[in-house]
């Protein structure tokens, strides 16, 4: 028989003893709460991701009906079409811009019917004594279709999308630097449709302004096109023009549509930007402008990177002769993208041609259109004429920023023998560093004769005769 004692130890001991199904069903419990959380994980990511696909799916489709999103995203993000605000008549949406001390300008249109248009937005500039008026937005209105508006008399237009317009860099804008403030905005203040015909499909506009520097004016502003389809207003680039020259649309290429031209020539020296509109595969914005350049050349033939080597020099007339040249003795037509660069050397040598074939009444101006398009030798005898002609074509050659010596340069690496082009290397180096600097210079070239260099030396010594009498 048990001791009293003992059958209570066993008794306590047994009762502090952990249960044999309790410990055999933790492990049960704690499967049961993984596999709950992982499915709820799996429905919830499947049901995120159901969401993101129906709302990409609106986004493309129907992008009115998630324009609430714009409550919840930043500025920049916001979905700048199929604003769903209440419709409104052209009265009461003007009569709204003038409760926000705004203005508006002459509306535009932008289909055939006019059931669209594109209403600039102006506000007064602060501290501003004239021209005052700042363009600060662009928008575009829909004709209502809605039954409810159509039935009325007085015709309602919907928001379909605005664009903000902060204006244009001073800095890009000015010629110079010395300005402190080139962080400062200038003003856009007109909205203008292109007269000439432009690229299907969408609208384009020019924005702009102008800038008085001295006694000059500099005009300046943004390329913008409208996507229809889209309802989206898209800024492609900004320009500017010492001369007024605004940009236009042009057939510059062998393609069907036309080029846009920003022209941004200094004095006779052709400066033309010649842009092609490229589809992109951005949703909201399906086009940009490529500009044409002549980096790097479009094949590798030597005889065409050479003509491409003095077009980039300034020398366009030579280059596009030496193209035709190539094109001539080549058996299969040129790749597109050479005859895009070309069509750029041509649209250049023609300037510089119309240039070259005026009747300049300053001697130092028919000089200088003459080197620009590669006529060294029309250009020698020019020089040659009359001694008052050496004076002032040595105020040119002094001036010279390098331009000039650049397609000296260029030039020779093609024709190294050329007299002429020999000649006004040596005399624009007579000019800005001494006759001993052209006569080195001269005495290094590879294939100069004896009969060339006592010929250069003669107009060195007219030029240092006519330069010591004044």
């Amino acid at each position: 028989m048990a001791h009293p004692a003992r059958k209570l130890s066993l008794k306590f001991f047994r009762r502090n003893q952990p249960s044999t199904d309790i410990a055999e069903k933790t492990p049960q419990q704690a499967n049961l709460l993984t596999s709950t959380v992982a499915i709820t994980v799996l429905f919830s990511s499947a049901g995120l991701i159901f969401v993101f696909a129906w709302i990409s799916w609106l986004f493309i489709f129907n992008p009115e009906k998630i324009v609430w999103l714009n409550k919840f995203l930043p500025e920049w993000a916001q979905i700048p079409f199929g604003y769903s605000e209440h419709p409104h008549t052209l009265q009461e949406i003007q009569a709204s811009l003038r409760e926000q001390k705004q203005t508006f300008g002459a509306t535009l249109a932008l289909d055939k019917n006019k059931n669209s248009f594109l209403m600039p937005v102006f506000q007064q500039r602060a501290n501003c004594q004239s021209n005052c008026q700042e363009l600060v937005a662009l928008r575009v209105y829909q004709l209502a279709q809605d039954a409810e508006f159509k039935s009325q008399s007085e015709k309602h237009y919907r928001l379909a999308t605005q664009l903000s317009i902060t204006g244009i860099e001073k800095s890009f804008v000015e010629s110079t630097t010395e300005s402190d403030d080139t962080n400062t905005l200038l003003p856009l203040t007109t909205v203008k449709g292109f007269e000439d015909e432009t690229p299907a499909p969408g609208v384009w506009f020019n924005l702009q302004g102008e800038y008085k520097q001295g006694t000059s004016a500099i005009a300046y502003g943004q390329i913008l096109y409208y996507n229809p389809e889209r309802s989206n207003l898209i800024q492609l680039l900004s320009w500017k023009n010492s001369y007024g020259q605004l940009p236009k649309w042009q057939q510059v290429t062998g393609n069907d549509a036309k080029e846009l031209i920003l022209d941004q020539t200094v004095g006779l020296e052709p400066q033309l930007r010649v842009y092609q509109v490229k589809p992109t595969k951005l949703y909201l914005n399906p086009i940009q402008l490529d500009k044409i350049s002549l980096k790097p050349p479009a094949i590798k033939d030597t005889a065409y990177q050479n003509a491409i080597s003095i077009a980039r020099s300034g020398l366009w007339t030579p280059a596009l002769e030496s193209l035709k040249s190539l094109q001539k003795q080549r058996k299969t037509p040129l790749p597109t993208s050479a005859q895009t660069q070309i069509d750029l050397i041509r649209l250049h040598a023609q300037f510089t041609q119309a240039q070259a074939e005026k009747t300049w009444a300053s001697p130092s101006e028919q000089i200088l259109a003459d080197l620009i398009d590669g006529r060294w030798e029309k250009a020698l005898k020019v020089f040659k004429a009359s001694p008052q002609n050496v004076q002032e074509i040595s105020i040119l050659l002094k001036a010279e920023k390098g331009k000039l010596w650049n397609r000296v340069v260029a030039a020779l690496e093609v024709n190294p023998q050329q007299p002429e082009i020999l000649a006004w290397g040596a005399l624009i180096l007579a000019v800005q560093q001494g006759d001993e600097s052209a006569n080195s210079w001269l005495e290094k070239q590879p294939k100069i004769t004896k009969a060339t260099i006592a010929d250069i030396q003669d107009l060195l010594k007219r030029l240092n005769h006519e330069s010591a009498k004044s």
